[in-house]
């Protein structure tokens, strides 16, 4: 899957329970994943035993991929939250439905999707010398953002969110700015645009 490594796969099915187990699910909660969710299955294990040329380091963890049957297209971000922390590695989703796949992976504590494609078009490749190399490259695959020279790929994909961040706050403040009848209040939303504007250009 993925086009990843034939030494990477495996083949092993989740039961459900295990995710009610493990989250302690009510039964309002259960029939709710159940409603999206087919089947859970681990496709292939990304670590130094299916590839022993990464470097090893102390308390890495593994990378999985969870390949995870939709009984509609598309998933509620809790579920995802949860699906993620499934087992105690670092899990990419492989959302499949129909003849369809999206991916999905949890990282600094949000959620990065990619757009729903056919599946034999969604492929990642694996970059790094470390597992947690491969795991950042990863994200930045999903989040579709471009490596930066001088910048990690935490630092990359956080540079995205706060720009993201600042386009919100300059159209919302915008917006007041130009309802607002006071001049005063209207220069100080002006500064305020305008040194958000800044922001963006140093992290362009």
């Amino acid at each position: 899957m993925l086009g990843l490594p034939s030494a990477t796969e495996v083949k092993k099915i989740i039961p459900k329970r295990a995710l009610y187990s493990k989250f302690q699910m009510n039964t309002a909660e259960q029939k709710e994943f159940d409603a999206a969710i087919r089947q859970m299955t681990i496709v292939n294990e990304i670590s130094l035993r299916t590839i022993p040329a990464l470097q090893k380091k102390e308390q890495e963890k593994a990378i999985f991929v969870l390949a995870v049957q939709l009984k509609q297209e598309g998933c509620a971000e809790k579920i995802l939250y949860k699906l993620s922390r499934l087992i105690d590695q670092r899990l990419l989703l492989a959302l499949c439905y129909a003849d369809k796949l999206q991916l999905a992976l949890l990282f600094d504590n949000k959620i990065f999707l990619n757009e729903f494609k056919p599946a034999a078009e969604q492929r990642v490749t694996l970059q790094g010398t470390g597992l947690k190399d491969i795991w950042e490259h990863l994200a930045l695959q999903v989040a579709n953002l471009t490596p930066s020279a001088g910048l990690t790929p935490a630092s990359v994909i956080a540079n995205a969110g706060r720009r993201a961040e600042a386009k919100a706050q300059i159209a919302a403040l915008t917006k007041k700015m130009f309802a607002e009848k006071q001049a005063r209040k209207k220069l100080t939303l002006r500064e305020a645009i305008n040194k958000l504007k800044n922001e963006l250009e140093d992290l362009s």
